[in-house]
């Protein structure tokens, strides 16, 4: 599987560490400007709502006081030439048979005089008006409604609507029709149109925020554009410039200071790597000279203790040497930024059997075996494009790393498969494994264990290099710990893709090659020493 496909992970060749990782989560961004939205159009949408239902209140309430207004004047003009010798039992069969409007009706009429004394009623005994309303009446010569709670015909619907009307008679006194009347019409109304107000806000919540919700991704858009851009900022892409595409002034300006920032960043890893460069080739060519008169020195004579000296200082330089060569390649790896140095094509299994080979030496010092599987049948031929050089250094590093974790009499295993489009080979040992605190970061520079830093095994350079390698190459790296112990590395490189099968002849078949190299027709590949 890819490599280091995410954001570099904290580490102190960059320059930064990781922020604190927080408990607590917060819902996306455009969860948040949703329910922001949805909010303010639930608050618009309750505003115009509580505004149209006061409107209607109000429409109900003069249309019913038109209605009442009317009606009263109609009866105080049929009142009005028998109001003074009017009877409760003749006003209440005026109510039944001339003024009652709708059947079982809650209604009262009362005929008062102009002191407001009662005169008649259609429910006897009559009711003495409220004295605030009969001093608006008295003063008033046009019929008026009101609501009232102080002169009730019907318990269950309150408050009852009074309206005046002034019944002038025929001998020139001024009487006052007062009609009572149950006002539940008005307030079957009221409650029919609060409901209706009511039940439009749940329907409206669904499309308000199916629109709240395309809005803010309109809205966040942008942001996940700056997000992947910058996810593939990397130590590997530092060098690929952020194009400003056409977009809203806001992200542009990001993008701007998002190159300005990757530009920066390239000059100091670009410097870095410059000092590198020249540190190592300016320590190289000292060690090299004092190298070369220790070597040179002659020891025949010496005493014991010299020559302990004389042996290990030449192992320390060795050393310093290896190191050296091992920036230098380093920098020579990064500083390509994905131009591999003389294109070849190469083999896989000739890459693997001289990497084999220049590996046995040290596996019979560690007394270790070395076990190699290549590729066989049609994928003997399997290459790979790039350079050789550099492509066996990669299992060198990784073979070597091997060996120097291995305990004496173990097995190192090296198998290549290959398939339509790329070539993979493990690198398996029976060592220890990789500590878990370790595995994220095991292709970082000088990353060792505390163990391996006491014992002097490498310097943390190789699987870097071998990484940095198999990325020019557009292939990958990646490694897991093995049970019941051990750990395993592959390597994955892309295939060379040929557009014509080349006729090579007839091949023998491939077997099994012992350390001598002699086939025992097997059908695998393997050499072991």
């Amino acid at each position: 599987m890819p490599l280091r496909t995410e954001l570099p992970k904290p580490d102190s060749r960059f320059g930064y560490s990781a922020p604190p990782a927080s408990d607590q989560r917060q819902l996306p961004l455009r969860i948040r400007l949703m329910l922001w939205m949805l909010a303010i159009f639930l608050i618009v949408q309750l505003s115009i709502a509580f505004v149209f239902r006061l409107y209607l209140a109000r429409a109900i309430e003069e249309f019913f006081a038109e209605q009442a207004v009317e009606r009263v004047d109609m009866i105080a003009e049929t009142i009005a030439p028998i109001a003074a010798t009017l009877t409760d039992q003749e006003l209440e069969t005026l109510v039944s048979t001339r003024f009652m409007n709708r059947p079982n009706e809650a209604i009262r009429i009362d005929v008062l005089d102009s002191s407001g004394s009662p005169i008649a009623s259609n429910r006897p005994p009559a009711v003495p008006l409220d004295p605030l309303l009969f001093h608006r009446a008295a003063d008033s010569d046009n019929p008026f409604s009101v609501r009232s709670r102080v002169r009730p015909i019907d318990r269950k619907a309150t408050p009852d609507r009074i309206s005046i009307a002034k019944a002038p008679a025929p001998d020139g006194r001024e009487f006052l029709v007062v009609l009572t009347t149950s006002d539940s019409s008005a307030a079957r109304m009221q409650e029919l149109t609060t409901r209706m107000i009511i039940g439009t806000i749940p329907v409206g919540i669904l499309p308000i925020a199916l629109s709240a919700y395309l809005i803010a991704g309109f809205a966040v858009r942008p942001l996940a554009d700056i997000r992947d851009l910058a996810q593939r900022l990397s130590p590997e892409s530092i060098d690929q410039s952020i194009e400003n595409e056409p977009a809203a002034s806001e992200v542009s300006d990001v993008r701007k200071e998002l190159e300005l920032a990757r530009q920066r960043i390239e000059a100091g890893f670009a410097a870095q790597e410059r000092f590198m460069s020249n540190v190592s080739h300016e320590l190289k060519t000292p060690i090299a000279v004092v190298l070369t008169g220790v070597q040179a020195l002659k020891t025949d004579d010496s005493t014991k203790p010299v020559k302990e000296f004389l042996r290990s200082m030449t192992d320390e330089l060795e050393k310093l040497a290896r190191t050296v060569d091992n920036f230098l390649l380093l920098t020579r790896v990064r500083h390509n930024k994905g131009v591999i140095p003389a294109i070849e094509t190469c083999a896989m299994r000739d890459v693997l059997l001289d990497s084999y080979a220049g590996c046995i030496s040290m596996a019979t010092l560690q007394k270790v075996r070395l076990g190699l599987r290549v590729p066989e049948g049609e994928d003997i031929d399997a290459t790979v494009e790039g350079n050789c050089e550099l492509i066996r250094i990669i299992f060198d590093n990784l073979i070597r790393n091997a060996i120097r974790f291995s305990p004496e009499g173990e097995v190192v295993e090296i198998e290549a498969t290959a398939d339509a489009h790329s070539i993979s080979v493990s690198v398996r040992d029976h060592g220890p494994g990789i500590p878990p605190a370790l595995l994220p970061r095991v292709f970082d520079r000088f990353s060792q264990s505390k163990d391996e830093e006491r014992r002097g095994r490498g310097h943390g350079l190789g699987l870097e290099i071998a990484l940095g390698i198999a990325e020019l190459h557009r292939g990958a790296i990646t490694v897991r710990n093995r049970e019941p112990r051990g750990c395993e590395f592959t390597v994955v490189l892309p295939r060379r893709q040929l557009s014509a099968t080349p006729d090579h002849g007839p091949r023998s078949p491939a077997g099994e090659l012992d350390q001598s190299g002699t086939s025992t027709g097997n059908g695998r590949a393997e050499r072991e020493t």
